[in-house]
Order: C-alpha cells, then sequence, then structure tokens
C-alpha cells in the first residue's frame, strides 16, 4: 500500500477533541461560564463525519470498493465494549439504589442506548435536556452515540453513491455541501419555538445530521480528486487561516450562546458552527508543521482526545451519582474530572483498545486477568466512593436530620397508606428527589410535576412583551387531573409555584407581584387546582408556599436566569406567601409555612450542614429529604382528616 494513502493519525484532531470534552464535561460539572459548553456536541458530530468519511474514501481509493461489514465490525469494536460498561453499571445502580419507577424508565434507556434509538426515545418523552431537575437519566447522554451510529448505518453507502456519481471532486463536493444545506433548511422548518420545541430539535438525528454531512463534504474536499491524489493540500496561509477562524468562533460560541439562541436552529446557527469546526478538522489533518497544529498536539491533550469517548460516556453518571454536593464547586469539580478521566483511561487501556486491536480475542490473552483486576479496581473503587457518598451525604433514610430540631421521628400508622400527588413547577420536582418512600410506609406520594410549565395560566410577561405559552405546559394542564384521578390519589400538595414571583399578562393588562391584579390572577390559579382536584376525587388539599432564596443566576441554567431578580426579594417573596395564606385559610386547605421553618432567622444557605438548594433555586436532593421529614407528617395526617 502506497505509505500517502495510509491512514495516519492527527495529533491536533486528538488535541481539539480532549478540549472540547473537557468543556462538555465541565459544563455539566458546573462551570456556568461555559454557557456555550452544549455547542461542543456539534464538534464530534462533524470530526467523527469527517474521520469516518476519510477512513472510508481510504478504502475506496485502495479497493474501489467498501466492506459495509468489515465498517461495521470496526465500528462495533470501538463503540461497544465500553457502551456495555456504562451500562451495565447503570442497570446495577438501579438494582440498588433507584425507585420501581426510576428503575423501569433506565432499563428502558439500556436497551435504547444498546439498539441505537435513545434519541428517539427521549424526544417521545420529551426530555429536557438542560433541566437536572427530576430524576435525569444516567444515560441521557448517549443520546449523541445513537445519532452517530444511525449514521454509520448510512455512510459507506453515501460514500459509494456520491463516489459513483462522478469522478469529479468538484461534483462529489457539491453534492455533499448541498445535502448538509437542505439538512439546515430542514432543521428550521422542524424549529426551536420554546422549551416544549427543544427535545425535537435537539435530539432528531434529521436536525444534527448536517454536522455530521460537513464533515464528510471536509473529507471529500481534501479527499481524492480528479488526478487520483490523497489526500489534497490546501495552501499552507488558507491552511492555517481557517483553522483560526474556525477555533475563534468555536470558543466565542463556548462563552457567549446560551441554549435558548433560537437562531442556532432556525437560522442556519447549527450550519455555521459546524462549519467552523470542519475548518479545525480540515487544518489538523494537514501534515505540514502549522503552529495551531503544534499547539494542539501536545501530547497530554492529543490523550485526553484519543480517550475523550470514554470521558463522556462516563462522566454523566459520575456528575449524577457522585454530586459532592456538599463541597464548594471549584474543589469538587476537578475530583470529580479526574476520577472521569482516570476511569477512562483505565478502560481505554485495559478494555477499548485491546478489543479494537485484536476483536474478542482480546479476552482470552494472558494478560486478561491483569486487565480486568486492574479496570475492575479502579471501577469498584469508583462505585464504593459512590456508595459511601450517597449513604453518608446525599441522604439515605437512615442518615436523613430532621428539618426540625427536636422534632420526633415518623411514625408510621397502621391502615391503607394515604395517597398523595405532587403538584408544581421544577422546585416541585426537586422536592420529590427527597422522597423516600421507604421512611414513609403509610404515605404514598406521586410524582405530578412539570418541569418549566406555571400553574398560572397566563403568559409570563418580561421586557414588556410576552412569553409564547408552551404547548407541553398546556397539555400538562389539561392531563394531570385525570392521572390523579385514575390513580385514586386522596390528597393533593401545591408547591409554592417561582412564577408567582414573576409578572405575568392578565386579561387586564400586565400585573407584577405585590398588586392586587397579581394577587387575584394567584388566587385564580390555585382555585382552579382546587377545582380539578376535587373533580377528580381529592379530599384534601395541602400547600406549601415559597422559601427565601439568594439566587445566583451564574448557577442557574441560562433559561432560568429571569427568576434572579424575583425570587431573591424577601418582601415579594412574603406577599406572595400572604396571597397563599390567604387562599388556603378560605378554602380550607392545610398551609405548610416552609417560609417560616427555613427563613425565621433570615436566609440561610445551609441547614444541618446540608445546602438547601443545589442552584439556589432548587432544593438539594438531601436538603428536600429533610424537608420531607416535616411535610411528611402534615400532609398525611390531611388526608386521614379528611377520609369519611
Amino acid at each position: 500500500m502506497n505509505r500517502r494513502n495510509k491512514p495516519v493519525r492527527f495529533a491536533a484532531m486528538d488535541g481539539y477533541r480532549g478540549l472540547f470534552v473537557v468543556l462538555v464535561v465541565s459544563y455539566h460539572l458546573g462551570a456556568t461560564i461555559l454557557v456555550g459548553g452544549w455547542v461542543a456536541i456539534n464538534h464530534f458530530f462533524v470530526f467523527s463525519g469527517f474521520l469516518i468519511t476519510r477512513l472510508l474514501l481510504h478504502e475506496q481509493v485502495r479497493t474501489g470498493w467498501i466492506s459495509v461489514l468489515g465498517f461495521y465490525r470496526r465500528r462495533a469494536r470501538r463503540v461497544l465494549p465500553a457502551m456495555m460498561i456504562l451500562v451495565s453499571a447503570v442497570l446495577v445502580h438501579g438494582l440498588l439504589f433507584e425507585q420501581v419507577a426510576e428503575r423501569k424508565q433506565h432499563a428502558g434507556d439500556a436497551f435504547a442506548t444498546l439498539a441505537f434509538y435513545l434519541n428517539w426515545r427521549l424526544i417521545s418523552r420529551d426530555d429536557a435536556y438542560f433541566d437536572m431537575t427530576g430524576s435525569p437519566s444516567p444515560l441521557r447522554h448517549a443520546w449523541t452515540l445513537s445519532v452517530e451510529e444511525q449514521f454509520y448505518i448510512l455512510i459507506p453507502f453515501v460514500v459509494l453513491a456520491v463516489c459513483a456519481i462522478s469522478r469529479s471532486r468538484k461534483v462529489r463536493v457539491s453534492v455533499l455541501a448541498a445535502a448538509s444545506v437542505t439538512a439546515a433548511i430542514w432543521t428550521a422548518h422542524v424549529g426551536y419555538a420554546g422549551l416544549s420545541s427543544l427535545p425535537r430539535v435537539y435530539y432528531g438525528t434529521d436536525t444534527r445530521v448536517q454536522c455530521l454531512l460537513v464533515g464528510a463534504t471536509a473529507a471529500f474536499v481534501l479527499g481524492r480528486g480528479d488526478d487520483g491524489r490523497f489526500p489534497r493540500r490546501l495552501p499552507r496561509g488558507v491552511a492555517e487561516a481557517i483553522g483560526f477562524i474556525g477555533l475563534a468562533v468555536s470558543i466565542s460560541a463556548v462563552f457567549l450562546l446560551e441554549t435558548t439562541s433560537a437562531w442556532m436552529y432556525n437560522n442556519g446557527g447549527m450550519l455555521l458552527f459546524a462549519v467552523a469546526a470542519a475548518f479545525m478538522g480540515a487544518s489538523a489533518a494537514d501534515p505540514r508543521d502549522l503552529w495551531l497544529n503544534r499547539v494542539f498536539g501536545w501530547a497530554p491533550l492529543a490523550f485526553l482526545g484519543r480517550i475523550s469517548y470514554g470521558i463522556y460516556l462516563y462522566h454523566w453518571p459520575v456528575v449524577l451519582w457522585l454530586p459532592m454536593s456538599g463541597l464548594p464547586r471549584i474543589i469538587a469539580g476537578p475530583i470529580q474530572l479526574a476520577l472521569i478521566i482516570a476511569l477512562a483511561a483505565v478502560s481505554f487501556r485495559y478494555i477499548e483498545a485491546p478489543i479494537l486491536q485484536h476483536g474478542l480475542r482480546a479476552w482470552f490473552r494472558p494478560l486478561l486477568t491483569r486487565r480486568v483486576v486492574a479496570f475492575g479496581s479502579v471501577l469498584g473503587l469508583a462505585g464504593v466512593s459512590a456508595i459511601a457518598w450517597q449513604s453518608g451525604a446525599a441522604g439515605a433514610p437512615t442518615n436523613v436530620p430532621p428539618l426540625v430540631a427536636g422534632a420526633p421521628a415518623y411514625r408510621p400508622l397502621d391502615g391503607a397508606p394515604a395517597k398523595v400527588g405532587v403538584l408544581g413547577d421544577s422546585v416541585a420536582a426537586s422536592l420529590m428527589k427527597g422522597w423516600q418512600p421507604k421512611s414513609y410506609t403509610d404515605l404514598q406520594v406521586d410524582d405530578f410535576s412539570q418541569i418549566g410549565c406555571s400553574l398560572i395560566t397566563a403568559p409570563t410577561w418580561r421586557d414588556g412583551q410576552t412569553s409564547p405559552e408552551d404547548p407541553q405546559c398546556t397539555k400538562w394542564m389539561g392531563q394531570w387531573p385525570d392521572t390523579v384521578k385514575s390513580r385514586g390519589e386522596q390528597g393533593l400538595l401545591i408547591v409554592g409555584d417561582t412564577h408567582f414571583l414573576t409578572a405575568h399578562k392578565a386579561a387586564s393588562g400586565p400585573v407584577r407581584p405585590g398588586e392586587p391584579g397579581m394577587a387575584e390572577l394567584i388566587t385564580k390559579s390555585l382555585d382552579a387546582v382546587r377545582q380539578k382536584a376535587q373533580s377528580a376525587g381529592v379530599r384534601a388539599i395541602s400547600v406549601m408556599n415559597v422559601p427565601c432564596r439568594r439566587i445566583d443566576e451564574n448557577k442557574l441554567d441560562p433559561a432560568l436566569r429571569f427568576f434572579a431578580a424575583e425570587g431573591s426579594d424577601d418582601q415579594m417573596v412574603r406577599w406572595v406567601n400572604g396571597v397563599i395564606a390567604g387562599w388556603a385559610a378560605q378554602n380550607d386547605a392545610k398551609l405548610l409555612d416552609l417560609h417560616s421553618v427555613l427563613c425565621s432567622n433570615g436566609f440561610q444557605a445551609t441547614r444541618n450542614d446540608i445546602p438547601i438548594y443545589h442552584d439556589t433555586l432548587h432544593f438539594d436532593p438531601r436538603a428536600a429529604a429533610m424537608i420531607w421529614t416535616w411535610a411528611a407528617p402534615a400532609v398525611r395526617d390531611n388526608v386521614r382528616a379528611a377520609r369519611p
């Protein structure tokens, strides 16, 4: 085989992948300054499309054909070993720590991950990628693998078809470039129109394929041309310039682009950043000694790129299972990142690389025992650490301190369990993360919260205009009463809605907290909930008011930052709680005065050395478990008092 036609590994490309995987992981670890860290996913798609297409072109140049089955076999060797480790860990964790409903959902996610359709499964349940409340799937991040594997199924045939169309590089590149633009136009047609539309446009294979196609286009630009030469070199100055341009555009996105940037989907933004990534890839593939390639070919950074697949796979469970909430983020983040890199390095060295080189025969080689023991030791140590942390810090039932000092231990009562539904927005969802059913055997609590949705049906009013109503929230408002009725709920706990502290557009015009019109709007909304609940058979209603907070917008998801100004105003919080208390008194509802319990001596960030909020807005799971030690008896007794 001609040496110049032999595929080589580009150190700078590995360096870019190492950089962007660290940015993605750091974003998930809480580095909120990286508001556009999610954009780096596009770069992985582009780099993958570029490298895979380049390899297929090499094979087509050498043999005149592509072995599709051989390609699938190589992809399986690269993808499946680490994925099997991840899925196995998720299933074992579910058996040890999760409730039945979570276990079933995550088992379904595991199957969808292995079958490479997880992204469409997440779309079908309207999974909110940027929300950490509720119970995020430990496999949520694997949606990217589903998109790539679906692309891998087709790309050999795409390369063969494009090569069959014409021997001209210009024609081939034009065909793929047109396909990329068409995919971008289709993405705009699918469109982003608010948070309810985000899952479809964010996870969709059809909306992401433009990035993979841009990478494939770049491979053809540098690939075999009319003269049969492979690879093609750009002029040195061009190669240097496009590398700098691509890097500058990409890095700016990481620091400036928020999750709600509609133009990313509706106006070709995703295509723009895909082209920037392709510029970086084309520059990195240049065999000459370019300055930028020397920088990003730095061995430690390139090593991170080589193990980037494992880093990406293992990071999300570490984020969820080992949150280290008791430590400052500046300390916890590096510890978590170091653990993730260690797991990925050992996995690559002893599992992934041997199977990639030798297939399953690697398992029967003499080094098998040492490899398994080495990886098992690291994985076991991480598992023991996670168990210890979850048991000691995340709040196992036996270690949850009472919210109110000196309160008696919870004593289950005889008789059938009281059935209660919890209703509210993402704050209610975060409260449910602390629910420990084994500690309250006489109380069954079901989650009817909806992330991103308010109990107030009027649209919010910000910056002199209304926000469009979310169709998903409208759907939720119509469906929850039927679900409550079908489950036979006896009680309903309404959790104080953060949206009560924001301005809305009522029929009479804009109304703001502190104004009579806003009090009327809150009261009407609570009346509507009560009427629907009673029609569904609910006999006892409890309502939890709004606690004090000091909301830091830099610790919030960008889509929620508008809460920072309103939610930290103690005067407005007390005003809202007065409205809630007045409504409860007039409607025979049980008031759970969480504000008095948490804020009687002013705002306190912690209780029993446990942070109350994990992002300054939503309850930390351990704090939520504490709150239930106080709320559960009141909710249960309210239901029992209302029983006929």
